[in-house]
């Protein structure tokens, strides 16, 4: 409960198929894909121009929201972010809040990607970002070169690791590590998250989504980029739920219960996002 709590408070501050040949990784014989035990999905980013409209789409296909007045600013960003929680990760809408405040933290931060996502209709950049967590936390087993980032709502003695590759190859997915406080918990399934006891269970609607989505089961992004030879790209392609590919357009594609409803949602051109239920 403490962790769920820690979680609420960070979001409002601030079963896979199979993989077809189209799904170029872009590696060599000499760099096999190695899957990544110690390495998990724990919620994933899309910058937004437009956040009302953005969520809107959501909606409009059958998601719930966290409501907006529990997602807050994220001070000292610049940013801000609206949230739909799933039973396994969640997805955050990330926008400009205060640009002025932005650029102030790009300053501060030079080794961080934040100004140059936000900026993405302008430059190319890819506008999903992937955050992980570790099972049995050590920073050691992170396996990329990373750049530390705090910010004052973060608990004392903690940062977030960012991939330094993120800034460098911005047509790729930003990638960070989480830490443990802020990390999504996870749960089995609707009735294990109703039968856990709480004082107030108001956050529990917010993983209900009358579309019946539950748990995100694959994350495909496409990317740009015709070299996705980083290590953190194949970091993330050496997770069992996660394909990072090449492609003519930036796209997310994420598949709920394995398709279970057999149901597609094509977003765009509105939002590079496609979702199949």
């Amino acid at each position: 409960m403490k962790k769920i709590l820690v979680l609420l408070t960070f979001l409002f501050m601030m079963g896979c198929t199979e993989q077809n040949q189209e799904n170029v990784r872009n590696v060599t014989s000499e760099s096999p894909i190695q899957t990544s035990s110690d390495l998990q999905v724990d919620h994933f980013n899309m910058w937004v121009k437009n956040p009302t409209k953005a969520k809107q789409l959501l909606l409009d296909i059958g998601f719930t929201a966290v409501p907006d007045s529990l997602s807050q600013i994220h001070h000292g960003q610049g940013t801000a972010g609206r949230y739909f929680s799933f039973l396994n990760a969640y997805l955050e809408l990330i926008f400009v809040y205060d640009q002025k405040e932005l650029e102030v933290n790009s300053t501060k931060n030079e080794a961080l990607d934040f100004s140059e996502r936000a900026n993405f209709e302008n430059n190319g950049a890819s506008p999903f970002s992937i955050a992980l967590k570790i099972k049995d936390y050590q920073i050691k087993k992170i396996p990329f070169e990373t750049v530390a980032y705090r910010q004052d709502w973060m608990e004392e003695n903690t940062s977030i690791f960012a991939a330094k590759s993120s800034k460098t190859h911005l047509k790729q997915p930003s990638v960070f590590v989480v830490y443990p406080e802020i990390e999504a918990d996870v749960f089995e399934s609707l009735s294990a998250l109703d039968s856990m006891p709480t004082k107030d269970d108001f956050w529990k609607a917010f993983f209900k989504h009358p579309n019946g989505a539950k748990k995100v089961t694959q994350i495909v992004i496409t990317s740009t980029d015709k070299s996705l030879t980083t290590k953190t790209i194949l970091a993330l392609n050496g997770i069992e739920n996660v394909t990072v590919k090449t492609g003519k357009e930036h796209l997310m594609e994420l598949h709920f219960d394995d398709d279970a409803l057999g149901k597609s949602f094509d977003l765009r051109p509105d939002l590079p996002l496609v979702i199949y239920l």
